[in-house]
């Protein structure tokens, strides 16, 4: 099976875990994996100088989706004053 055109077209996703304060859902974080690295930069601003803390942003594509019909990839809302950690991957 030829993956490449998978790997090709995640190069531009940053995948992020984000520990979230006062998330009930047992574990305290969430994952998902976003078009860019905008929300980290965001968040590292806002840390810095307090910019405006509710941001949208795009969420990727499943990998399996790439190819094929999609309406939409989503939105992840996030007030980043409600983020307590954050880790990233991005693919190489």
């Amino acid at each position: 099976m030829n993956t490449s055109h998978i790997v090709d077209s995640q190069k531009g996703v940053t995948y992020y875990t984000i520990y979230l304060k006062g998330l009930a859902n047992g574990s305290g974080y969430i994952d998902v994996a976003l078009t860019d690295d905008q929300l980290f930069k965001d968040y590292l601003q806002f840390l810095d100088i307090n910019i405006k803390s509710v941001r949208s942003y795009v969420v990727a594509m499943a990998p399996k989706a790439h190819g094929k019909p999609v309406a939409n990839t989503g939105m992840l809302t996030i007030n980043l004053s409600d983020i307590s950690a954050i880790t990233t991957v991005k693919p190489t």
